[in-house]
């Protein structure tokens, strides 16, 4: 990096980088393969000690540096009375490092795949993410892991979406793996909580603070706004003389099959109808748009429509804008504290219900709602005068223009948007200071029972765990926790049945696959994972009397599933020997597993080895042919096979 710093100095001192070509590869050179950065990641989390004074930040995969991790970290710069923290940002290959940041004492950036990347967040302290850290992840019982998430959901989110089925891995894992979880409100907590599982599983503890990026909006001072208008080229609302407010135009991304895309024609055939009004117009559209289209090509076609730049957030973006136009996007959600006016304007309303769904109908939507170009058209000229009426904006924060559905929407969905949010989320994280919080626990007091289905055969012992995963969901008395392996060619009856449990059901979805392993843990593991058919107190048995295949899998447990521990484990018939031993660290009598692996140098025999090696030659004591613990076993003894030829 650009700068040194005792703390940064003390940070890297495990890092051992040995001369200046080291530092330079650490922050700059990739790791290269994805097993070789999960591997590097595993052997930083086991030898490098959780640094207490590293706090490690994370926005939309290091996409920016912004949303609500920034607005912690802006209030922590801003306040040194929280202590003095050496400053990590994740930087994707492709994300833009500010420059006022570049030479920050104790603010460092690293570039996702590097060994810098993997090293702080193997150590670091504390985590702050808005999205979804890497499916490697791992948390250490001694890191504190705060999720944000990245707004409040209009869009139906994880396994509530129209067509998911038990959700995404990486999304669900994302909420377990939290130790604290933070929200605006009680809406934004109950769907987190239904879209990503979390009854039964999770143990985060969720504050209701309000979003520290929403303190940009609030709080921010006139001569900051005065520069942000002059950087675009507009002028205040009183200064223009005339009713020519300033619009947002902020649309959000859309899917077709899985991929984003962009209706190119619409958006500038809406846009260039908006600048025939009598207004300042700005576009913005979604992170993930610009992958698709360029703002410059906007610009090009349309030439009185302002494009702000990436270095102007979107919350700072939002304190100069009169009236907003949004569709499907949370950014009204961050809006409304202002009072000002909001066009929804949803031109593909059933086809995007039908395809992504939604979590409010239309009533409930603050503000104006436009259906077509036209009614577009109308409601932002009808905002125009309302604001007009009430000279400008006057004091509209308190009284919206758009009466009592605003105040409303206002009450419901940002009830703690006062300026403070961000300190409250320091204080919750870094502080333990709960008072004055909305606190809520995604485990009732119930007894929590885990049904591990993994990959699911047919047949009647199969028959009979699903009633009985049923007769759990219907209990009142208990807590029902389905996880299963995501690909699952699961009955049309049955996941028909499961959707309609809704949250008496938290799934926890997983991929197939082997974990990944260091070079001293393949011979064990391949043994044991392609060996003979063992029941569950026999791989209990095995494993945890083998520090090898103890490390391996309590590590992997961590890895998919944390720190929960269940009061009752029912595992489903054909279990391969690999989940099997997942399913062994889910119970309560068994000791929370610490993740501690065999790392290359410590090459001595594993306790136990010689009397639990499975003898791959003994047909007679191979898993039965034809079977689905079979066919499981193989898929994952080929896949590793096949990436140790590669390496």
């Amino acid at each position: 990096m650009g700068h040194s710093t005792p703390l940064l100095r003390k940070a890297l001192k495990s890092a051992r980088l040995a001369s200046k070509n080291q530092a330079t590869d650490f922050w700059d050179k990739p790791i290269g393969k994805a097993k070789l950065a999960r591997q590097e990641y595993i052997q930083f989390s086991t030898q490098v000690p959780v640094n207490k004074k590293v706090i490690f930040y994370e926005a939309m995969s290091g996409d920016r540096i912004g949303d609500n991790p920034f607005g912690i970290f802006d209030y922590l710069l801003s306040h040194p009375k929280y202590g003095k923290y050496l400053h990590v940002w994740s930087v994707s290959a492709s994300g833009d490092i500010p420059d006022r940041f570049k030479n920050t004492p104790n603010v460092v950036f690293a570039r996702r795949g590097t060994r810098s990347f993997a090293y702080f967040l193997a150590s670091a302290h504390y985590l702050i993410c808005n999205a979804n850290l890497p499916g490697y992840f791992t948390r250490r019982p001694q890191q504190r892991y705060l999720n944000t998430w990245h707004g409040i959901p209009y869009k139906a989110l994880g396994r509530n979406s129209p067509k998911a089925r038990y959700g995404t891995p990486t999304g669900v894992g994302t909420f377990l793996k939290a130790t604290h979880v933070l929200t605006p409100c009680g809406f934004m907590t109950r769907m987190a909580q239904s879209a990503y599982s979390m009854a039964g599983a999770s143990t985060a503890t969720i504050a209701e603070t309000g979003y520290p990026r929403v303190d940009l909006t609030v709080n921010i001072d006139r001569d900051s706004q005065e520069q942000i208008r002059n950087q675009l080229g507009i002028e205040p609302l009183a200064a223009t003389g005339k009713n020519r407010p300033t619009v947002l135009y902020a649309p959000t991304w859309r899917a077709d099959g899985g991929e984003d895309v962009v209706d190119t024609e619409q958006l500038i055939e809406d846009l260039q109808a908006l600048a025939q009004l009598d207004i300042q117009l700005i576009y913005r559209g979604h992170h993930r748009m610009h992958r698709l289209i360029q703002d410059a090509i906007v610009g090009d076609q349309i030439g009185d429509v302002f494009i702000p730049p990436e270095d102007i957030s979107s919350n700072e973006l939002l304190t100069v804008v009169d009236v907003l136009i949004t569709d499907y996007s949370s950014i009204f959600f961050d809006f409304l504290p202002t009072g000002r006016p909001i066009v929804h304007y949803l031109y593909d309303l059933e086809e995007y219900k039908q395809t992504r769904g939604l979590n409010l109908e239309l009533e409930e939507l603050p503000g104006s709602v436009a259906l077509s170009q036209r009614e577009l058209l109308d409601a932002v000229a009808e905002s125009a005068v309302a604001l007009d009426e009430v000279n400008g904006i006057g004091k509209v924060a308190e009284d919206p223009v758009q009466g009592d559905r605003y105040k409303i929407a206002q009450n419901r969905f940002c009830p703690h948007e006062d300026g403070t949010a961000s300190r409250r989320a320091i204080e919750f994280f870094l502080k333990d200071r709960t008072n004055d919080l909305r606190l809520r626990q995604s485990r009732d007091g119930r007894p929590t029972a885990a049904f591990w289905a993994g990959s699911l055969s047919i047949g009647p012992e199969t028959d009979a765990f699903i009633q009985a995963l049923f007769e759990s969901a219907n209990s009142t008395r208990e807590q029902t926790v389905l996880i299963i392996d995501r690909e699952t060619p699961t009955d049309k009856n049955v996941m028909k049945q499961i959707r309609a449990f809704g949250d008496k059901v938290s799934a926890v979805p997983y991929n197939v696959g082997p974990p990944t392993l260091l070079p001293t843990e393949e011979s064990e593991y391949y043994d044991f994972v392609s060996g003979t058919f063992a029941s569950f107190e026999e791989v209990k048995e095995i494993v945890h009397i083998n520090p090898v295949l103890n490390g391996i899998f309590s590590y992997e447990y961590r890895r998919r599933l944390d720190d929960a521990q269940f009061d009752s484990v029912t595992v489903a018939p054909g279990l391969t020997n690999h989940e099997l031993a997942l399913a062994t660290y889910a119970n309560r009598a068994t000791r929370l597993p610490a993740g501690r692996r065999t790392l290359p140098a410590e090459k001595t025999e594993a306790k136990g080895s010689a009397s639990i090696r499975f003898a791959r030659g003994a047909a007679d004591k191979l898993l039965p042919k034809g079977s689905g613990q079979r066919q499981i076993a193989a898929r994952i003894y080929k896949t590793a096979r096949n990436s140790i030829k590669r390496r």
